[in-house]
């Protein structure tokens, strides 16, 4: 049995942990026994602690002289046979501390979002990750659209990365036993079970444009009055001005009674039952989950047109495609979709399940990643043996 060290940031709800989880829980018990390293701030610690492995609770979104200290020795206590960084923070403890150790590194890049980053500090982040990169025995890409803008890093090629894409238990989705008016109950909306309902599953941050959608939403009601919003997302401590800004919006618009924000929920799937049409209005992405559940669902979607919604999108006939950081795109988006007939709709939920079943099963996600771990121990034991 082979030791795999999984290093993260966070337990928040998100698409990072929720890809952690589905792939611990389907790793081979036989094969592999499974550690993970992350803090101990949201509800994905309960899940990990069910899995039955090993957890160490560490602040590594944080640079720290103490963090990195306490992070070696865990490291040299466990001697794990590889590693697997997520995220900023724990991509720079992990390869770094790794390397340092001659453990072999495989970091996934749950999106690689650097023209987000203001370009004053823009050259800095790029210049670490292309440092890091020589760290890394191999690097794993959740969409093609990802792996494209990564190429900017120098020392990146064919023979060190991979797309991996991110998949979901679309049969588990799709087979879930609850009605809309059940999955109304649960946010206690059942006076909108005769509302068309548009909903989205984000984080509320910048990245994820909800401040866009919003007032794409404020001008889609006055044309379809009967049109309500779902948010399904918190936001994490460093963008609660952003959330303040949101609550604003809401309330400058008159929107209190058309929009619900749930927060950060475990029955998010459920939720996604009395959904009508799914929305995405992010601004950058790497491959999102929540749409992966949505096509899942059979809900019709509309999105931005940016790398990561594209690569599921793909094209019209899976969607509407509307432009980033545009109200009015959002706004005709939403338009379009809700003026569909019904059978054009099923079109687009069917073509929907239709992709991710072939494209993006958790089965495969999880199938390709172990080949990759047991290739880097293997070309990691040969290459001691030759040194």
């Amino acid at each position: 049995m082979k030791k795999i060290f999984h290093i993260n940031g966070t337990t928040i709800p998100g698409g990072g942990p929720e890809h952690i989880f589905q792939l611990i829980k389907r790793l081979n018990q036989n094969d592999w026994e499974v550690i993970i390293c992350t803090l101990k701030d949201g509800l994905y610690w309960e899940k990990f602690k069910s899995l039955n492995i090993k957890t160490y609770n560490l602040a590594l979104r944080i640079i720290s002289l103490k963090t990195a200290c306490k992070f070696f020795f865990i490291l040299r206590k466990e001697k794990p046979d590889i590693i697997h960084t997520h995220g900023k923070g724990p991509g720079l403890y992990g390869r770094l501390i790794g390397s340092f150790l001659n453990i072999p590194v495989i970091h996934t890049f749950h999106g690689f979002h650097f023209q987000d980053i203001p370009f004053s500090t823009r050259w800095f982040h790029l210049a670490v990750e292309t440092l890091l990169s020589l760290f890394t025995n191999h690097h794993i890409f959740v969409s093609a659209g990802e792996k494209n803008r990564a190429r900017v890093l120098k020392f990146l090629d064919e023979e060190n990365s991979t797309v991996i894409h991110n998949g979901v238990d679309h049969e588990h989705i799709d087979s879930l036993p609850i009605t809309r008016n059940k999955a109304l109950k649960l946010f206690k909306s059942e006076n909108w079970e005769k509302n068309k309902i548009l909903g989205t599953i984000a984080r509320l941050s910048p990245e994820k444009g909800i401040l866009c959608l919003l007032a794409a939403f404020s001008k889609t009601i006055k044309e379809i009055p009967d049109l309500r919003l779902i948010i399904i997302g918190g936001y994490p401590e460093e963008h609660n001005d952003y959330y303040l800004k949101v609550k604003s919006l809401i309330d400058k618009e008159n929107l209190t009674d058309y929009v619900r924000i749930l927060g950060y929920r475990q029955d998010t799937v459920k939720i996604l039952k009395c959904f009508d049409f799914y929305i995405s209005s992010s601004l950058s992405e790497g491959l999102p989950i929540s749409m992966l559940e949505a096509f899942a669902s059979g809900i019709p979607t509309i999105a931005t047109e940016i790398a990561g919604n594209k690569d599921i999108l793909c094209n019209s006939t899976f969607g509407v495609l509307a432009e980033p950081g545009s109200p009015e795109s959002l706004h005709k988006g939403i338009i379009k979709m809700v003026q569909l007939t019904q059978d054009e709709r099923d079109f687009f939920s069917r073509n929907g399940y239709n992709r991710i079943k072939t494209h993006f099963s958790i089965d495969e996600m999880v199938f390709k990643t172990d080949l990759l771990y047991k290739k880097i121990i293997k070309e990691n034991a040969i290459s001691k043996m030759v040194n």
